[in-house]
């Protein structure tokens, strides 16, 4: 079955959950929310124990197989969880997927997530395999008109009132960005007392909290400017800016770049295809000098290299995750960062 995910909510209250769960889209945000979502219900109904495999190149597709079979030592029910990334699972995977799809133990949950899945994938047989014993969600990013209703409704979750003119400036920043658009109505909700956050208050917090702003961070990695990098790097760190907020900000970006940069290398006209990522005038510069840098391939290749961050500032392996990001942006910028 396929939802959507303003209906995954409801979906989980029912007594029993299904097998397998597929979140798949673009937007980080939503894609974290979703999971949480399913992993919660998941534990209440008894799924206690978790096992996250994470698709890197070379990864063994009988790790998934064994895990499915693998009797667990702590609990009658576990959660398996697969990430895929921004990758697909090849001919190999889709076997795998397929074999899973086709055996699986009731006893077990499996939370596949990854990055938008287009629609030939979607027709593929080990998608229809795991849509047809369990349950697909692709979230989509929010458009910009409907950001500041998203804004206004994710406030008053959080007991607070905000006008839609201030809600509005808030979308102006994030620029669509909706995990950053969290962060901000964390930091006002955290900060402002009284339970209406009026304009001033959000000028202040929003466009002047930081000394140094991620997203002109990002900026500067696009442009090429690793000393301005390297600088408001270590800014936003003593600042005490968390490194998987900045990591979650490039990605976003970066993200976003491969997809337009392959979509200019099918065909279609640069111009075009920045007008259907909304691409502000003020950011073309640096998005063109990337592209410049990098071919498609190239973009999709440093996602393994990304990964590795990813690994480090989750604490999933022993090493300085703010070293690695700083590594990998001074990659996007066109330097590589020597080891000493």
């Amino acid at each position: 079955m396929r939802l959507k995910s303003e209906q995954l909510p409801a979906h989980l209250n029912r007594p029993e959950l299904l097998p397998v769960y597929y979140v798949s889209g673009d937007e980080p945000l939503q894609l974290q929310e979703a999971g949480d979502l399913i992993r919660a219900r998941a534990r209440e109904l008894g799924h206690d124990e978790r096992i996250v495999l994470e698709m890197d190149t070379g990864f063994d597709w009988g790790r998934l197989q064994e895990a499915g079979a693998n009797l667990s030592l702590f609990s009658s029910k576990r959660i398996i969880e697969l990430r895929l990334g921004d990758q697909k699972p090849g001919r190999e995977g889709g076997a795998a997927l397929a074999a899973y799809a086709a055996g699986y133990s009731p006893d077990n949950l499996l939370l596949l997530t990854s990055g938008r899945i287009d629609r030939k994938a979607q027709q593929a047989k080990w998608f229809k395999a795991l849509e047809q014993c369990g349950c697909c969600i692709q979230v989509w990013p929010v458009e910009p008109a409907e950001l500041p209703g998203w804004i206004m409704a994710r406030c008053r979750r959080q007991d607070k009132r905000i006008t839609r003119e201030t809600a509005g400036l808030i979308a102006q920043r994030v620029e669509g960005n909706l995990l950053a658009a969290q962060q901000e109505i964390d930091k006002l909700a955290l900060l402002v007392d009284q339970a209406e956050i009026d304009g001033e208050a959000a000028l202040n917090m929003v466009v002047d909290s930081a000394r140094y702003d991620v997203f002109d961070l990002i900026e500067n990695v696009f442009l090429g400017k690793p000393e301005r990098v390297s600088k408001m790097l270590r800014g936003l760190r003593n600042e005490g800016i968390e490194a998987l907020n900045v990591y979650g900000a490039l990605m976003w970006g970066f993200r976003r770049a491969g997809a337009i940069a392959h979509e200019i290398a099918r065909g279609k006209p640069k111009e075009q295809v920045y007008g259907a990522y909304r691409v502000l005038e003020r950011h073309r510069k640096g998005l063109n000098m990337l592209l410049r840098r990098f071919t498609p391939d190239r973009l999709s290749a440093l996602l393994v290299e990304a990964l590795e961050v990813d690994k480090a500032l989750k604490g999933v392996v022993e090493a300085d995750g703010w070293r690695l990001l700083e590594k990998f942006m001074f990659t996007l910028a066109g330097y590589r960062l020597d080891e000493t």
